[in-house]
């Protein structure tokens, strides 16, 4: 596949993530998003987030959820996700990943093989301590939308920014995470399900793959 119109993209906002060490390939494009109180890292080109009002955590989604939504990212032919506590150790990465999109998207099975978005709804830390998950499983219950229907590990997905249904889901699960939580892991199967719309999924975790490696986050506030 030709990686060339390629963007890897991550964001970081609040400083909540430790410092990285990447792999990178020639003729793609690495853009870091962050705020002003956030350091880029050797070897991303630096871009300012878009400002928003809800908080570091929902700054740092927003070219994660709906990269069409901005403008630096919205040319590229294919856009590659990696969440700020993940760093690239192998070459081999873009090129694979991008080999397992289908109908316009890759994206990860949950790690554990979890497979229901209303019981990752029921786990609290910190960081989700006043996040209305009750009420959003709740609102989903009501529409419908049904148990064990999938549960996706977020922190990476690649995307044919081209494929009109990418733009749309974009459009819905950035605007859930809006209305509802921060917690994007819930809200991601139930936009797939509005929208009848299926992706390709890795054969396994991403974190089985060989390509990255997953730090914590240096603070879970």
């Amino acid at each position: 596949m030709d990686v060339s119109n390629t963007a890897v993209v991550t964001a970081v906002a609040g400083d909540y993530d430790h410092p990285r060490s990447d792999v990178f390939v020639d003729g793609v494009d690495y853009l870091f998003f962050h705020d002003e109180v956030t350091a880029p890292p050797a070897g991303w080109q630096p871009l300012l987030l878009p400002p928003h009002e809800g908080g570091p955590r929902r700054r740092a989604k927003l070219p994660k959820l709906n990269p069409h939504a901005i403008p630096e990212l919205a040319a590229y032919r294919y856009v590659i996700w990696v969440d700020g506590g993940i760093s690239i150790c192998s070459s081999a990465f873009v090129q694979e990943f991008l080999s397992h999109i289908a109908d316009g998207m890759a994206v990860s099975p949950h790690f554990d093989g979890r497979d229901c978005a209303y019981g990752e709804a029921t786990i609290r830390p910190a960081k989700y301590a006043d996040e209305p998950l009750s009420e959003q499983a709740a609102h989903y219950r009501s529409e419908g939308f049904p148990e064990r229907f999938g549960l996706y590990e977020c922190g990476v997905s690649a995307r044919d920014m081209t494929h009109p249904k990418v733009r749309e889901l974009g459009a819905l699960w950035a605007s859930q995470v809006e209305t509802w939580s921060v917690q994007d892991q819930v809200s991601f199967p139930y936009c797939l399900w509005r929208l009848g719309y299926e992706p390709g999924v890795l054969p396994r975790s991403f974190r089985d793959m060989g390509w990255v490696t997953v730090s914590a986050h240096r603070r879970e506030d």
